[in-house]
């Protein structure tokens, strides 16, 4: 199971809310949630959820979006997610925000983003992803600000391992296989840092369009994979906001 809860948010008029207040709203979460799924959480580093705050300029509004990625995280995070009060405070900013509209989305499970690859033809040669929210990796001990195609495909195969049911992609060798059958066809990337009590991550947000090559399994995984980016996100702290992103796939480039 795999599903989103939307929160439309409203802050007070002289306050501007930065992508990082999502780490501030990660702490009103966890004080809603069981006490023991807490400790559950604090001694796993791979989270069963994402989320991330974003403002929508169509919609002139702020939104919060948690996106449990398993049954459990669904009934431990977003059912509590859900009943949290019209109010909420940011405590290490004495801050109210105003909690408008809560909106669970369409759910989804593995198994059908599996066979909505597999099973059906699969024409797009080119993978976008739009990320909204700043984005970064770490690798032996440094962060990594640029979307390396195996530290991108390692990051979302480690998830859908962690939290699908039965379609797990164990293949060995396989982030090494698919980076082989990609290439980055475009990207337009800035850097972005994002903040952590009072740390500065170094990262980026942008466009980063990957394009596919010839090889019709690679293909549908890659494309399955850049489904699943929507609701994990890409990279670390994705449980605190980072690593958001919203993903397409298209048949020709531009």
């Amino acid at each position: 199971m795999i599903q989103a809860l939307e929160i439309k948010l409203a802050a007070p008029a002289a306050v501007k809310l930065p992508q990082s207040a999502c780490s501030l709203l990660h702490g009103v979460l966890m004080e809603q949630i069981d006490s023991a799924y807490a400790d559950f959480l604090h001694q796993n580093a791979l989270r069963p959820y994402s989320q991330y705050l974003h403002f929508e300029k169509e919609k002139n509004a702020l939104y919060w979006r948690i996106t449990a990625l398993n049954e459990e995280a669904k009934n431990e995070i977003l059912a509590p997610a859900f009943a949290l009060p019209q109010t909420v405070l940011l405590k290490q900013k004495n801050i109210e925000l105003q909690l408008v509209s809560k909106e669970l989305l369409p759910a989804t499970d593995y198994g059908s983003l599996a066979e909505k690859y597999f099973t059906q033809p699969l024409a797009s040669r080119y993978l976008s992803l739009d990320f909204i929210t700043s984005c970064s990796f770490k690798s032996e001990g440094q962060y990594v600000i640029f979307p390396q195609v195996p530290f991108l495909l390692r990051s979302l195969i480690k998830r859908w391992n962690a939290f699908a049911d039965r379609e797990r992609l164990d293949a060995q060798g396989l982030v090494d296989d698919l980076a082989q059958e990609v290439y980055v066809a475009d990207y337009k990337l800035r850097l972005q840092p994002f903040s952590v009590d009072g740390a500065r991550i170094p990262a980026f947000s942008g466009n980063y369009t990957l394009g596919m090559k010839n090889n019709l399994m690679s293909n549908r995984i890659i494309a399955m994979l850049g489904d699943y980016a929507n609701y994990c996100g890409i990279g670390i702290k994705t449980a605190l906001g980072m690593g958001a992103v919203r993903t397409s796939l298209k048949e020709k480039f531009y």
